[in-house]
Order: structure tokens, then sequence, then C-alpha cells
């Protein structure tokens, strides 16, 4: 805890903490928002599957794009006109989408338009809290995400089934102008400037290690787009819609307690080791998930997987910046995300037509091969690609001490 309060201590961190709570909390709501306010206008769920698998995409596409848009002209240009946009786009889905079609359409828009918030944060609390802190910032940082993604979700669910689905994504559209326009006009975001390039070092995709952390991202990106429209798919099909946003916020509520948890207890953890522990732990914990009954079961199923996610979240964005070419401190995670992302979009997709025709039961067992596949290639990487510079990272970080 006395690491958290001295972090909070430095200037500018409440700023930033509350600048990134409102954009968050746009994005914790937009999935399940775009998912029941589709379901309601086209009485399908192929279809809501569909919007949400349209947005996810287009998201994932762009974002290597807006993360070397940050690392050439910052952050201040970017996020001035994304927010706005992304915010009448999301608009436009709850007031003039009148078809499945034209909500897959603005969810598409919306997924382009994209804010590149947590690309814009996460550098932001390296420099503010320096390398000595970096893994309590990036522990708080997750611990916030995770919250958001917790609250966000049952805040997207109660007012699209309570009240509309409009009201829904209005309310999305008025977070992402709130937060998007306090960071903007944060000095720490419009003073921030992108890291110089190494002459020489390889790019992205020709490094061995990030192609390893690409493909390990396709199988984990593959495997949440399937989990996230399989499991309000399967409350659904249950007659059950109501426990869908308690089942995909109890992962960020374990992702809290995991991510405080590294933070604080697991702080002279090495990353790559404390990644690949927590990773496989968030494996097992999903094998047997098409096998509980949506409701409590499995809220308390994805309860436990989320504590070691939180946990291995925060290594994983210490792995990242280890092993990434310099001069991609945005790039690098946007580039991943773009891996990660179109595959859940994919996920989102197969998720929606596999749930309608057979069930949600085939789309959960194929989320638990992913999530294991995905542990041995990520442990295989740290053993062989990654293991140069981690181990150089280690070896500064033990002369340091």
């Amino acid at each position: 805890m006395r690491a958290y309060l001295e972090l909070l201590r430095i200037p500018g961190a409440w700023r930033l903490i509350l600048s990134s709570l409102p954009p968050r909390l746009a994005y914790g709501m937009s999935g399940l928002a775009v998912f029941f306010h589709t379901q309601q206008l086209a009485d399908s769920l192929a279809v809501a599957g569909y919007a949400v698998g349209a947005y996810s995409l287009l998201s994932s596409l762009t974002a290597a794009l807006r993360g070397h848009a940050i690392d050439r002209w910052g952050q201040t240009l970017p996020l001035l006109v994304l927010v706005p946009t992304f915010s009448l786009a999301t608009i436009g889905l709850g007031a003039l989408a009148q078809t499945g079609r034209e909500a897959v359409l603005f969810a598409a828009i919306m997924g382009l338009t994209a804010p590149p918030i947590n690309l814009s944060v996460r550098p932001l609390w390296k420099d503010l809290a320096g390398e000595e802190r970096v893994r309590t910032a990036y522990a708080l940082d997750t611990t916030i995400l995770n919250s958001t993604g917790l609250i966000g979700p049952v805040i997207g669910t109660w007012i699209a089934l309570n009240i509309s689905g409009s009201i829904a994504m209005y309310t999305t559209a008025g977070f992402m102008l709130v937060g998007g326009s306090l960071l903007l006009s944060s000095q720490l975001s419009r003073n921030w400037k992108p890291e110089a390039k190494v002459a020489g070092e390889a790019g992205i995709f020709k490094s061995r290690a990030m192609r390893f952390m690409a493909l390990e991202g396709a199988l984990i990106g593959l495997g949440f787009g399937l989990f996230d429209v399989a499991i309000p798919s399967a409350a659904t099909l249950a007659d059950m819609p109501g426990w869908a946003a308690p089942s995909m916020a109890a992962i960020a509520l374990g992702g809290i307690v995991g991510g405080f948890l590294a933070g604080s207890t697991f702080k002279h953890v090495e990353p790559g080791k404390g990644l690949a522990i927590c990773q496989t732990l968030f494996a097992i914990s999903a094998l047997p998930l098409f096998l509980v009954s949506p409701g409590l079961p499995t809220v308390l199923l994805i309860l436990i997987g989320g504590l070691p996610l939180g946990i291995a979240q925060v290594f994983y964005l210490e792995v990242v910046d280890i092993v990434r070419p310099r001069g991609t401190a945005v790039a690098a995670l946007g580039t991943i995300w773009f891996i990660e992302g179109s595959a859940a979009a994919l996920g989102n997709a197969l998720a929606g037509v596999v749930s309608e025709a057979y069930g949600a039961a085939p789309a959960l067992i194929a989320v638990s091969v992913l999530f294991v596949l995905s542990v041995f290639v990520l442990r295989y990487a740290i053993a062989t690609a990654l293991a140069p510079a981690l181990s150089e990272a280690h070896a500064k970080r033990q002369s340091g001490n």
C-alpha cells in the first residue's frame, strides 16, 4: 500500500487518474451496449455479434496506425480528431440506426474512430513515475482499467435493458467526450514527447520477440473474442440476460485484485516468470467454462480466473516494454492490440453465429482451447526469443539495486 501512496503523491498523478476514468468507462460500456442495442433492434444474436465484431475489428485494424500517429505527432492531434468523431458515431448508432445493417455500419465507424486512450495513458504513467516505480504505476493503471471494466458493463447493460439501447449509446458518448477533453487539456499529455528511435534497430515485425508476442496475442485475442459474445449469448439463451453483465464484470473484479497485488505483493518477481505463471493459472481456470451453467456458477468461475489475469496484465506491459524496438513506445503495444483485436473481432462474429445455431457451449470449448494454446506459445517465447532482452533487463535491475 505504501508504494501506491507514494505514487499518488507525485504531482499530476490524480489528474491522470481522473482524466482516464470517463473514457475507460465508455469503453467498458460500449461492447454490451452495442450488443444489446443491436439485438433489440434486429432481434438477432448473430447480428448483435456482427455489430460487436465490426466495432472490435475496425478498432483493432487501426490500433497500430493510432500508435504510430502518437509516436510521430504526440497525443494532442490524434485525440483532438478522434474523441469527437467517436462520440458522434456512438450517438449515431443510438439515434439513426433503424436496421441491423445500419447498426453494424455505425459500430464499424465507432471502431474506426476509437480514441487511443489506453495507448496515451500508459506512457504518461511511465514518465510520471520513473523506472523505479513503473510496476506500481502499471499496476495502478491496470486496476483502474479493470475497475472501469467492472462498472462499465453493468452500467451499459442496465441502461440498455431497463431504459433503452439508445440511451446506453448516448451515455457512452458522453463519458468519452468528458474524459477525452480532460486528457486533451492535461499538460502532461500535451507536453509528452515521442521516444527517439535507435538507428539500425529492427522494426516491430522484424523482431523475432515481437513476432512471438503477436502470435500469442492472436490466440488470446481470438479466445477473448469468442468469450465476449459466448458469455452473454449463453445467458440470453438460458433466459437470464441480466446475468450477462455480472459475468463479464467478474473478470474485471478479479483483475482489480490481481492488479493491486502485482504492484504491492509481487514487486520483486521477474516479469517474464510472473507472466508465464499467471497466464497458465488463468488458462487452467477457463477449462471448465463450457460445463458450468449461466448465472452465479459462471460468475464465480470467471472471478477466480480474473485474479491471475490481472497480475499477468501488469507483467505483460513490462515484458512488451522490455522486448520491443526502441522508438516504438506506443506503436509496439498498438500493433499487438491490432493483432489481438482483429482476432477478437473474428471471435465475436463466430461466437454469435455458433451460439445461435448450436448454443454457446461449442464457443466456450474453443475459448478454453485457445487460452491453453496461448500459454504454450508464451512459455516457448519466454524461453527462447524473449530470453536475451529479459535477462539483460533483469541484470540492469539487479545492478541498480
